[in-house]
Parts: structure tokens; sequence; C-alpha cells
């Protein structure tokens, strides 16, 4: 029996496995054969061949709406399921009663029997008929083992008939609305090329530009390794130690069996010469740029008061489009804070949730700005888990007042563990103190 119960868990399986066929034609081994969704999964995207081009967009639209679709089955498939462990539960505690406690439950077993399966798939009157002659524990035994297996084949055949029935529904409104989902995304992708800054952005959450010229500047020390010494004169040598060094081993060591040899080699007891100075490494200061080797999670934070509506609303919603896609590539956690007289936040690392942002953000764009709650929001979200190496994009006009001064503490801790303040600017100048105080990087519109 596939569990169903954790969606989320079983979404991002699904959409690991659409990226794995993609990339190898195959569905992952640990993907169960008897999963009818990744069966399906794999003959729709047999089915549409234009995948195959070189347009990524179309990729993306198939797996957003396949995703999409699954959610809604999923909660169907979950109810199926938490119904059928009721019963499994029931089934593992008349197998486990004792006689008396089994004569207890009889009247319910039958009853749930009769009502839930025919005849040919667990014969109750039969095993009635068996008690007569046969051993009363193995007729139960054999009860219960065609009671479950029934019960399991029962759940299967109701998830592919729910298949069934919603899947022509599907591929319908995969038909109509696939060109427009297309279109739109196509229309993301045309802003990137209006204002090249964007890609800029995405590149630089995406850890995917040059970071020697963001990153702080720190002083390392390093050991420079010993030059061996060749041809040192007697006058070099002051003392004898122990050690493994071949280049300074006394000779009377070479003479000694090999079995000895190495047995003092491999415990560094090799009696060896020694140079003052030479077998000092020098020590030597480093200034190199500090590396965020580890991509933690992204948080995206749009401004959705009425001076952002319009042009500034859709130049947000395309960035924020190719960010929620790096984030899927990357597999990196994604929140987006929508913020304008209060703050709300939605967690786009679940794929069930990637369908939500038209939503999330439709008709938001509406009276002020309250910049504190945003940041509260958004570090908040950091102090749920281990956030360290987050980045915080802020989109917005910034018109705005700069934080308070217990805010910009919390702000500074948070960059101490390696998160980075980003932010865009869409429109008017706003305030300046962002920029200065409170952003690693700004950019412009």
């Amino acid at each position: 029996m596939i569990d169903y119960t954790d969606i989320d868990a079983k979404l991002e399986e699904y959409s690991e496995a659409f990226d794995f066929y993609m990339e190898c034609g195959e569905m992952p081994p640990s993907m169960p054969k008897e999963d009818c969704l990744a069966g399906y999964m794999q003959e729709v995207i047999d089915n549409n061949p234009q995948i195959d081009d070189s347009d990524p967009t179309w990729v993306e639209v198939l797996k957003d709406g396949l995703i999409s679709y699954f959610t809604a089955l999923l909660e169907q498939f979950r109810a199926m399921q938490l119904e059928t462990m009721k019963e499994l539960a029931l089934i593992a505690k008349f197998r486990g009663a004792d006689i008396e406690d089994k004569r207890g439950m009889w009247q319910m077993v039958c009853r749930t029997i009769q009502n839930g399966y025919s005849k040919f798939e667990v014969n109750m009157q039969g095993y009635i008929a068996q008690f007569e002659t046969k051993d009363k524990q193995s007729v139960f035994d054999a009860l219960t083992g065609d009671w479950e297996t029934a019960c399991k084949e029962r759940l299967n055949r109701r998830e592919c008939q729910a298949l069934e029935r919603s899947k022509k529904d599907f591929e319908n409104y995969s038909r109509n609305a696939g060109t427009s989902d297309y279109e739109d995304k196509k229309k993301i992708d045309n802003y990137l090329h209006r204002y090249p800054m964007l890609k800029e952005i995405v590149d630089m959450i995406g850890r995917d530009s040059d970071p020697s010229k963001e990153e702080r500047d720190s002083v390392i020390y390093k050991f420079l390794p010993v030059a061996v010494a060749k041809n040192s004169s007697v006058e070099e040598f002051d003392r004898v130690e122990y050690g493994d060094n071949l280049e300074r081993v006394l000779p009377v060591e070479l003479s000694m069996p090999e079995d000895v040899f190495f047995k003092r080699y491999v415990t560094k007891e090799l009696q060896q010469i020694s140079s003052p100075g030479k077998d000092k490494p020098r020590k030597i200061e480093e200034h190199r740029n500090d590396p965020r080797l580890t991509k933690g999670p992204i948080i995206v934070s749009i401004d959705t008061s009425g001076s952002m509506s319009g042009q500034p609303q859709q130049i947000a919603f395309s960035l924020l489009k190719q960010l929620l896609r790096m984030a899927k590539k990357q597999k990196r956690s994604c929140y987006l804070i929508s913020f304008s007289v209060r703050s709300k936040s939605i967690d786009l690392a679940k794929p069930r949730n990637w369908n939500r942002v038209d939503s999330f953000l439709k008709n938001s764009f509406s009276g002020g700005t309250d910049g504190e709650q945003m940041l509260g929001e958004a570090i908040r979200l950091l102090q749920k888990g281990t956030y360290e190496m987050a980045d915080i994009l802020i989109i917005s006009d910034f018109e705005f007042p700069e934080p308070v001064k217990e805010t910009m503490k919390r702000i500074d801790k948070e960059k101490t563990l390696g998160t980075r303040f980003y932010g865009l600017r869409i429109g008017h100048l706003g305030t300046e103190a962002y920029e200065t105080k409170v952003l690693d990087k700004m950019w412009t519109i």
C-alpha cells in the first residue's frame, strides 16, 4: 500500500520523479511500480512530444499542470487511505485477539466483510462452514489474510478509478489552458530581456554570479609546505629525532629488515636528522573572499501597496516566478511574503502551493505600506529553523521609514549567520536608509 497521508512529501516525490524521467527516460528505481499516478505521469510525458523541443517552458507548463492535478487527486487518495487504515487496524485487532474477544467482535467483522466485499473477494460463508471441520485458529488466520488482501486491493482499485474518472478533465484542461499558460510564462521571460538586471538578481541569489565583489573579505592564516632540503651539509644538522621523513632518515635505518623498517615508518619511529628552522612551516596572512557555499532558503517580499500596482506589479511577478523556477531547480525552500498594511506569507517549497501564487497576490495591490511588519515576518521565517545562508529579496518602491533600532539589531544578527538582504526598487526613489543600512545590494528600475 502506497502511503498518501503526507501529501506534501508525495508531491515532492512526484516532482523529483518528473525531473528524473525527463533526464533519464525512466522512473526512479525507488518509485513503486503499482503507483498509478507515477504510471500516468509517464504516459502524459510520452504523449506530449512538444516537450522534447529545446524550449524548456513547455516542460515547466506540463509539470506545473500535473502537480496541480495530483494535488487534488491526492486529497481524495488520502481520504480513501485513512478509511482503509481504520479497517486494517480492525483486522489487526481481530487477528491478535483471543478466542473470547473474537466471539465478541464476530458480528461486527461479519457485517464489515459482507457490506464491503463480494464472495469472490472474501468468501465469508465458506469460512463459516469450515469451522465445523477444521481448527478454528487456522480458519481465522486464512479469513484475516484474505480480508487484508481484499482491503488493500480495494483501495488500489478505488484510486485507479478516481484517476480514470478525472484524467479526461485534466487532459481537456491542459489542451485549452496549456497554450495560454505557455504564453504567460513567455511574457515573464520577456521581462528578463527588457530589464537585464532581473537576470542579474536571479544569478546573484542563485549564486551563479561571481561573488568576489559581493562577499566580505576575511583573513586566514596559511602554513606554506616545507620544501625538501637536498644536499644538506653536516653543519645544518643539530640533533637526531624520530619521525617518518625519508629525506632525513639515518643510513642505519635503511639496513634493517623491510618488515621492521615499514613498521617503524608507519609509527613514525625512524631515526632522522633535524635541522634548525628547516622543518618549521612558514605562517603567512592571506586575504580571501568569504564564500557562501551553502544555499539556504529564498524569501521574496513583495510590496502590495497601491503605489506598486500596474507595471511595477508585473515586474515583481516576473521576477518572483523566475526565482521560483530557480528554487525548484536547486531544491531550495522558497517563501513569499506580501506586505502592505499587514504581512502574510506562503511556503512555495511545497509543490501544492505553486499554483496559488497568482491567487495569493491577486487584488492585493491597495493601501499603504508597513515595512516593519514585513521585516518582522521575514525574520520570523528565518528563526523557524536552521536558515543560515538565506537570501532575502525585497521588491518595493521603499516609500516607508527605515527600521527601528531593535529590528536593525535583529537584521545584523541574521547577517552574521550568512543571511543576505537584497532589494529591487521600482518607481520612485523612496527611502535611502534601506540601501545604506539594511541591504547588501540594491537594484533600481
